[in-house]
């Protein structure tokens, strides 16, 4: 099975990322989170129908939404977004972000509740979802915080923009890759490729090659129909 992540730039175009879209011939498409710019204007992320409308029959992509607000403004902090499991035929919503900095216990149980919500399955495996700063429910080692409990077979962590502390999140994600694939894919908010921290996908410890199309960054890797043993 085939898995992209692509990581456009907030610059790039609604047209320009659904035809990236069309032309993959992935099993699974993880986008970042969907963001917002300074001026409070919508983003340019597809929605989950214009998506369905272009992929392949069984191939399964991930996207967030907005949710609608009737503020003239938008504030960061007061956006909700809705994260959605995409295929040909139909948009399966799941649960919404839950924090975003530093967890407590709340937060991960939280989580650990809505755990199999955010988890989806495509043949034999299956793809847990933490969203944005929900990978900071993670200590550095891997382990979950507070001894908490959130198994997955290949975790995916799409952001919302580029994160920082990559002496810290790098080892994180490349133990948490440990025997299995996991991926990071956020918005190119600095819309230049001088960036290399905008997607990144690690199989057991090693980063696979980073790539770009025009205003798209991505990457790539194989998996076999093997769970992770857990």
């Amino acid at each position: 099975m085939k898995i992209c992540a692509i990581s456009p730039f907030t610059s790039a175009s609604e047209e320009e990322i659904l035809d990236f879209i069309k032309n993959c011939d992935h099993k699974f498409i993880v986008l970042p989170g969907n963001p917002i710019v300074l001026d409070g204007q919508f983003k340019n992320h597809p929605s989950p129908q214009s998506i369905a409308e272009v992929l392949k029959n069984g191939t399964y992509a991930f996207v967030e939404t907005y949710v609608k607000t009737s503020a003239k403004t938008l504030k960061t902090e007061n956006i909700q977004t809705i994260p959605w499991w995409v295929s040909s035929t139909q948009a399966i919503e799941m649960p919404r972000q839950i924090f975003g900095k530093k967890p407590t216990a709340g937060n991960l149980d939280n989580l650990q509740k809505d755990w199999s919500q955010r988890t989806r399955k495509i043949g034999s495996r299956e793809f847990s979802f933490a969203i944005c700063g929900e990978i900071n429910g993670f200590e550095k080692d891997g382990s979950v915080k507070m001894r908490r409990e959130l198994p997955y077979d290949i975790l995916v962590n799409p952001t919302h923009s580029i994160m920082g502390r990559w002496n810290h999140l790098g080892v994180k994600l490349a133990n948490l890759s440990i025997g299995t694939t996991v991926i990071h894919v956020a918005n190119n908010d600095h819309n230049h490729h001088r960036i290399t921290t905008d997607v990144r996908i690690y199989v057991d410890g090693q980063v696979m090659e980073r790539q770009v199309s025009g205003n798209i960054a991505w990457s790539e890797c194989k998996i076999n129909s093997r769970s992770k043993v857990l």
